[in-house]
């Protein structure tokens, strides 16, 4: 496994340019911060691998609600989401990985009541983890279609991820209230999932929309030593398309799988992505920085022109997305077992 100082070095010889803006602390003190949601009001959700949800308003961090989670390795309390209609249908939903009953993941929905969230319903169970909580996916966004994306991994079983029968190593595509989607391309297929949107997933770990085309973009973990090392992804995600894992690892020019857009050869652990003003942003874990893919083509042919490194010297990033002023919001995820913890982590970043 390559050292972060050498794939530091690596990053370095990238075409990238120095940061472009400056970034500001909205808040901190938090602990390995995983997923933002903001609120019509002004304020936003932040999860908290632990299991908590805490309430960002007006300068005050609050608690929201607490949730039991198994909180080990990359699981616990993950990825955040309100309904694309909140508030009127005031729901929050949430990716949590739970013990009781059996260790699995699962998408619940809680109900919204102003300051407070309260645990409605499990909308989706039995979403494959292991004791060592690796590989647990955990993103979940409503698309502009209305409908919940769930981005899992396949817990380091490899074979989880060409195995239509099982929801683990897949982006998933859900209705609101948890069914499967109508339009998901393996609906009434046998021994296949219905909840499955693609497969040949590692552990993905971002989605974004383009905000013109409304294609889906996803970022993915490649292997960190039980096939090489490194070949992080962004894919643009196709219905019922197969990405390669773990068949393939980066582009493998195989017409029965679909190559990343874009991988790092020798490792980028990617978190979230973005599209803010004209290019599509990625949190760096491990890369430690914000990197801005500069986009050129159009509609199914796209192509990543530059790669520039907008922000670093804040530890891992996470967390990436925009928010309701027009503002690019970043997350460090330094107290997550992983990086060096710096005075005031974990903390919100807002760049402008």
């Amino acid at each position: 496994m390559l050292s972060r100082r050498r794939v530091l070095a690596l990053l370095a010889a990238l075409p990238l340019a120095r940061a472009q803006g400056r970034a500001e602390e909205v808040v901190g003190g938090l602990e390995a911060p995983w997923a933002l949601a903001f609120l019509p009001d002004g304020g936003f959700l932040v999860s908290e691998r632990p299991g908590r949800i805490r309430l960002f308003r007006g300068g005050r961090l609050t608690p929201y609600a607490e949730l039991p989670v198994y909180a080990r390795g990359e699981s616990g309390l993950l990825g955040l989401a309100l309904h694309p209609r909140f508030p009127e249908a005031p729901y929050v939903y949430a990716y949590r990985t739970v013990e009781e009953g059996g260790l699995r993941n699962q998408v619940v929905r809680l109900r919204h009541e102003g300051s407070r969230g309260v645990l409605e319903r499990v909308i989706l169970d039995g979403i494959p983890a292991r004791p060592h909580g690796l590989h647990s996916g955990g993103r979940i966004a409503f698309g502009p279609d209305g409908m919940l994306y769930v981005t899992t991994g396949e817990v380091y079983e490899r074979a989880l991820a060409q195995d239509l029968a099982s929801l683990g190593g897949k982006i998933l595509r859900l209705t609101p209230e948890g069914a499967p989607a109508p339009g998901n391309p393996f609906l009434g297929q046998r021994g296949a999932r219905p909840e499955i949107y693609s497969y040949g997933h590692r552990n993905p770990q971002g989605l974004a929309w383009h905000p013109e085309t409304g294609e889906l973009f996803a970022s993915e973990h490649g292997p960190s030593g039980e096939q090489g090392f490194g070949h992080d992804e962004v894919n643009l995600i196709l219905p019922g398309e197969n990405y390669g894992w773990p068949q393939v690892v980066g582009r493998g020019g195989d017409p029965r799988f679909q190559d990343p857009l874009y991988f790092w050869p020798e490792g980028f652990p990617p978190g979230n992505l973005a599209f803010w003003r004209g290019a599509l942003y990625v949190a760096g874990l491990r890369g430690e920085a914000l990197l801005r893919l500069v986009l050129e083509g159009g509609k199914g042919r796209w192509r990543v022109a530059r790669v520039e490194r907008v922000l670093e010297g804040f530890g891992r990033l996470r967390e990436v997305r925009v928010g309701p002023e027009g503002a690019l919001y970043v997350t460090t995820s330094n107290r997550d077992g992983r990086g060096r913890v710096r005075p005031g982590d974990d903390r919100v970043l807002r760049l402008l």
